[in-house]
């Protein structure tokens, strides 16, 4: 069993080992003054050096030579094996690693994407349909199931189906032009209309400005997602203080030319038939998007993706050099025990720890933070009157979830995201306090 997992979503390249995340790394490269940057810290300077920037050479891997020249690269297999050597670099990787894919790639890329692997640190065990063992765990319940998932410059629909032998991909729609790239520009446009008419101040007239809204957006929408209707943006330049309120039904309202359109690819997915979506966690804080959708289930996390592809390495063969590619899994035979085929099911916390005592979850819980110098949280099952509550958690159809979460909040060190659902063994945290756990009792035989 390979415990590593390597998930080319150009959205974020993310690096899990022992399925957790250790590495995200978006899919951009700068290149200015004879140095080269990848990642986030390129990401961020984009629209400060557009000519520089480059970040479709994961959605368009090719070995086609490049239109606009970039440092020493010839094309963007070039960028992308570039990328794979620094993210390995990065974390001090090097050997077997499990490749989830998304189902957008061509047969031409997935054999572009081998040769750009063989090249690197990384040595593919297998490659795997990311949306396949997303949404591995769902499929006890369903039938069929379509995954949501975004891109940089796309958003991806695909259409996975269960029959008493496997679980298998069976299409993948693909929307262009509705990634988060082209959602940011959107919801950056909105927050500089709402500058402009309240303040009188443009940010888009300074590069360094508008970069600036680009490297907040993450933050709003967390801020959207604790369930604010408006936002407050300020921006303090060395001569004033500008500030917006900008109305998230707005926001929602940029949103929804790109909404039509995968709700139209979803529907020629699907044709006359149903079938409940899943979606990402990368897709969920897009505000209005769930519900487009008509998402009902909780966002799955990459975290249970790299587990169920790990787990599934240790019951493959290969033959020679060959690395398989899988997007269909048998089903094991009736009565036989298939660890190896999925993950097991996560048990539903009952009861968060903090300071050695055991909070019940049974009723609603209210985390909040302590006006001391620890910033130790607190646990109440009662509301605060002053606003103090950070992080509601509550049962919901059998289920433990977070009903509500400030942008502080972090769950498995990752921004939780209302709706989450609540597991033994998973960490809740308040930005900068101590790690509170997630834990099972169990009560006699039970």
């Amino acid at each position: 069993m390979t415990s590593a997992v390597l998930e080319l979503n150009d959205h974020t390249i993310n690096l899990y080992q022992d399925a957790e995340l250790v590495s995200s790394s978006p899919g951009f490269v700068l290149s200015l003054g004879g140095q080269t940057q990848f990642g986030q810290s390129a990401a961020e300077q984009g629209r400060l050096h557009p000519i520089n920037t480059h970040n479709e050479f994961w959605h368009r891997l090719s070995m086609a030579p490049l239109t606009r020249p970039l440092a020493h690269y010839r094309h963007n297999a070039d960028i992308a094996h570039a990328h794979l050597v620094h993210i390995a670099e990065s974390n001090d990787f090097k050997g077997d690693v499990v490749i989830a894919v998304p189902g957008s790639f061509s047969r031409d890329q997935l054999a572009i994407l081998g040769g750009v692997i063989g090249k690197s640190p990384f040595r593919a065990a297998a490659m795997m349909d990311a949306g396949l063992f997303y949404a591995m765990n769902q499929m006890a319940e369903h039938s069929r199931v379509v995954f949501a998932d975004m891109q940089l410059h796309q958003f991806c629909l695909t259409l996975l189906s269960k029959d008493q032998h496997q679980v298998r991909r069976e299409s993948v729609a693909v929307v262009q032009g509705a990634g988060w790239s082209n959602l940011a520009n959107s919801l950056v446009q909105v927050i500089n209309d709402a500058f402009i008419e309240q303040s009188r101040f443009n940010p888009q007239h300074s590069a360094f400005w508008e970069q600036h809204l680009y490297n907040e957006l993450p933050d709003y929408l967390r801020q959207i997602g604790a369930g604010q209707a408006d936002l407050v943006v300020s921006i303090t330049t060395d001569k004033a203080t500008h500030q917006a309120r900008v109305s998230v039904a707005e926001l929602v309202a940029s949103l929804q030319p790109a909404f039509r359109r995968i709700t139209q690819q979803l529907q020629l997915l699907l044709g006359d038939t149903q079938a409940p979506v899943l979606i990402s966690e990368r897709a969920a804080p897009i505000p209005g998007l769930a519900v487009s959708l008509q998402v009902r289930l909780s966002p799955l996390a990459g975290e249970q993706m790299a587990q169920a592809c790990s787990l599934a390495t240790g019951s493959l063969t290969t033959s020679g050099s060959d690395v398989p590619y899988i997007s269909a899994w048998r089903l094991p035979a009736a009565g036989v025990s298939s660890a190896a085929n999925t993950a097991p099911p996560r048990a539903i916390a009952t009861h968060i720890l903090l300071d050695h005592s055991a909070y019940s979850l049974e009723l609603p819980c209210y985390v909040r933070a302590l006006n001391d110098a620890a910033g130790a949280p607190d646990i109440a099952y009662t509301p605060s009157s002053s606003d103090d509550d950070l992080c509601v958690l509550a049962p919901a159809s059998g289920d433990i979830v977070i009903k509500s979460a400030s942008g502080s909040v972090l769950l498995n060190a990752q921004a939780a995201v209302p709706g989450q659902k609540l597991f033994a063994g998973d960490t809740l945290s308040l930005d900068g306090g101590p790690v509170m756990h997630l834990i099972r009792v169990h009560h006699g035989q039970g």
